[in-house]
Parts: C-alpha cells; sequence; structure tokens
C-alpha cells in the first residue's frame, strides 16, 4: 500500500510537471514573434555546402535550382562519388568537390570547409528545397552574440501517411523549439538547412573531433547537426531557428526506414543528453534549456514505468486487500483499503484530467503552427507519435550503436 502511494505521489507530481512543460510551452510558442534585424552581411557573403550521395537526379536539379537563386556561393561535394551531381553542379556553374571514398556528410563537410572565406557557412541537406530569400532571411537572426541560425523543416505532404505523421512530429518538435527560442539556444539546428559564423565553426570542422566523430570509442557518421548546435552554445553563442523561412524536405519512403531513422535520432540524441547535461552546454544555455532537455527526454521513460506500475496496482492490488480482509475479517483495515484507494484513484483522476487539458492546449499549440491539412496530419500524427516513443527508448537502450554511413 506504501508504494502504491509513493507511486501515486510520484505520477501525480509528474503531471504537474506536464502541465506546467505543456503550457508553458504552449504559451511562448504561440506568443513567440519572429525578430528581424538589420544586418550589414549579404547572400554573397555566405558559402553553401551541399553534401550528396544517392540523391535523386531530379529532385537533386530542383535542391540546386532554389539555391541558385540565393545569391551565395555555392560547393557541392559528391560523398564517395561523381556522376551524374557533377554535371548537375556545373549546370549551375557551382564547384563541385568529391571526397576519394565513402566517409559520411562529416567527411564531405570537412572536406568543403577547406575551401570556405567567407564570414558565413550555410549547410544544405541535397533533398532540402529553400523558399526564395531564405539565405537573406536567415542572415537577419544574426546579432553578434549569434552563432548559428536554421531554418524551419516542413515535410512535403505526399498523401502517404508518414508524410503526415512526419509532419506531426515535426510541428510537436517546432512548438518546443519555439518556446526556446525565447531564451535565444535550442537543442538542435536541423541539418537539412541552418547557417553558422565560418569562424566559429571552421576550425571545429576540420578537426578529428567532428569528422573522425567516435560514440564510447565506435565511429558514427550521425548527429551532425547536434553536435554542431552544442558546440557553438558550449562557445558562449547563441543558436536559433528562423521561423520565417520554412524549407521543404520528403518524408523517408517506408515506416521500416522512418523507424531506423527516428532509431538513429533517438541513440544521438540520448548521447547529447547526457553529454550536454554533464559536459557544460546545458549550464551554458540556462535553466529553461535544461528543465526543456530533460523533460523531453525522461518524458517517455516516466510515462512508461508510471503506466505499468499503476497499472499492476489496479489490477492486483486491490485483489490483495480482499484476501487480507477474507483471512483476517478485519472490518477496518478493509474499510480503509477502500477509503485510501477512492481518494488515491480521485487524486490520480484529477491531475490525469488537468494535465489532460493541458495536452489540448499543446495540441492548439501545434495546430497553430500548421499550414494546411489539418484533420489529416492530426488524424496520422498518432502514428508518428508511437513511432517516435519506441524509438526513443529503443534508441536509449542501445545508444551505444551508433551505427557508420552504411546504415545511413
Amino acid at each position: 500500500m506504501h508504494l502504491f502511494l509513493l507511486i501515486i505521489i510520484v505520477g501525480s507530481v509528474f503531471s504537474v510537471v506536464s502541465t506546467i512543460f505543456y503550457v508553458i510551452n504552449s504559451y511562448r510558442s504561440v506568443r513567440y514573434k519572429q525578430p528581424m534585424n538589420d544586418i550589414a552581411s549579404g547572400p554573397s557573403d555566405v558559402t553553401i555546402i551541399v553534401p550528396v550521395y544517392k540523391e535523386n537526379t531530379d529532385f537533386f536539379e530542383k535542391v540546386l535550382t532554389a539555391i541558385q537563386t540565393q545569391g551565395a556561393n555555392v560547393i557541392v561535394v559528391g560523398d564517395g562519388c561523381t556522376y551524374p551531381y557533377s554535371e548537375i553542379a556545373a549546370r549551375h556553374a557551382f564547384t563541385f568537390l568529391a571526397t576519394p571514398e565513402r566517409g559520411g556528410k562529416r567527411k564531405a563537410l570537412s572536406l568543403a570547409m577547406h575551401y570556405v572565406q567567407t564570414p558565413f557557412v550555410m549547410f544544405v541537406d541535397s533533398d532540402t528545397l529553400l523558399p526564395s530569400n531564405a539565405v537573406r532571411d536567415l542572415l537577419s537572426s544574426f546579432t553578434d552574440d549569434v552563432g548559428g541560425v536554421g531554418a524551419n523543416l516542413r515535410i512535403i505532404e505526399d498523401g502517404r501517411v508518414l508524410s503526415y505523421a512526419s509532419e506531426f512530429v515535426e510541428r510537436s518538435r517546432e512548438v518546443i523549439l519555439r518556446a526556446m527560442n525565447h531564451n535565444g539556444h535550442v537543442m538542435i539546428l536541423d541539418g537539412g538547412a541552418a547557417i553558422y559564423r565560418t569562424e566559429i565553426v571552421k576550425p571545429f570542422i576540420l578537426s578529428s573531433e567532428f569528422y573522425d566523430y567516435r560514440v564510447l570509442g565506435r565511429k558514427s557518421v550521425a548527429g551532425d547537426d547536434r553536435q554542431l548546435t552544442s558546440y557553438v552554445i558550449k562557445s558562449g553563442f547563441k543558436a536559433l531557428k528562423n521561423y520565417n523561412v520554412n524549407v521543404s524536405t520528403p518524408s523517408q519512403k517506408t515506416l521500416s526506414s522512418y523507424y531506423k531513422q527516428q532509431v538513429r535520432w533517438a541513440r544521438n540524441g540520448w548521447y547529447y543528453f547526457f553529454k550536454d547535461l554533464f559536459g557544460g552546454t546545458a549550464r551554458k544555455a540556462g535553466a529553461f534549456y535544461t528543465f526543456e532537455l530533460i523533460y523531453v527526454y525522461l518524458l517517455p521513460i516516466f510515462f512508461l514505468g508510471l503506466s505499468l506500475t499503476e497499472l499492476y496496482f489496479f489490477l492486483f492490488a486491490h485483489h490483495y486487500s480482499y484476501y487480507r480482509f477474507a483471512l483476517s475479517h478485519d472490518l477496518l483495515f478493509f474499510l480503509t483499503t477502500l477509503f485510501t484507494f477512492g481518494f488515491l484513484r480521485f487524486t490520480r483522476f484529477a491531475t490525469t484530467l488537468i494535465n489532460g487539458v493541458s495536452i489540448l492546449v499543446f495540441g492548439a499549440a501545434i495546430s497553430n503552427n500548421m499550414a494546411r491539412n489539418r484533420l489529416k496530419t492530426f488524424a496520422y500524427g498518432s502514428v508518428g507519435l508511437i513511432i517516435m516513443f519506441v524509438a526513443t527508448l529503443h534508441g536509449l537502450v542501445t545508444f551505444w550503436k551508433q551505427g557508420s554511413w552504411l546504415t545511413r
């Protein structure tokens, strides 16, 4: 009984903290207004690096066409490959480089970084479409204390369930990251499209710590964007997102590939959860960043643990009370047990109800971030959340298996 009481208390506290989390993030997200600063720099002060490997050639052509309108310097890097990407780059008059062999995105970025002479460098994935004036708008978020600015990632909705599910997950993340933008630090500047001050990241990207990235001694190419974001914050600069710039990317083709992607991200996320928490990044970023970091990563564990424990007690604990009563005929014990269970169930119901209302508020904030197809996106969003939940737990128990570029 005492253990059950403790579980109920812990669950109630968790519900209260959850309510605070959902309400604060929802309010700060909806109220966030993107600042636009005057800056002397323009697109010619930016070098865009586009690593490519096995990208659909037609889509890659669209990606480079969108980049060409930005007015920036462009370097395309073939990750151990040349044809046909060198020809596509040549049609746009872009510089083309190639690594001698497949080494992953990190090696490609490191190679191209040797040729960057501009004050800013931008990384764009080979499957990410930039809107017009994306570079100029991202530059408007820079002030002297800002080291990196990322774009807002949107999933191209093509009628498949996965595209809507992926979009829902991205819009959920947007609520949290918009809220974090208030304090000048987000947990990640998505690798799809982000600009950095060259003087900050160039020495780091050229170092073996970046291009020969290892987790617990194992070589890995995952999480370059999370590593760069953490490095910028730890270096004493802000890492922000500009929500006026919406870049587009397709979702994974199959459920299996989407799940593997989520597991890779989860593994890297867990590694950086501990690294940011104990390595100084969270301290640099401040209390709100630390609160968000802890809650986001511990939520699945608390939820699973409390759900399983409460299920056990509600299914079996009251049988134990009837059994005790049958043996001892202790009416006072029986009545006390019934009252206690009733009171605790009411307490849990009340906190769960409050938590449910706060989740509805959070859902409204998510809806506020959606441009279209709200009903479909919400309807299929549960698929994305379930996959992300399972992948997060999978990533936690296997976070040392970072994998290699062969799994990407």
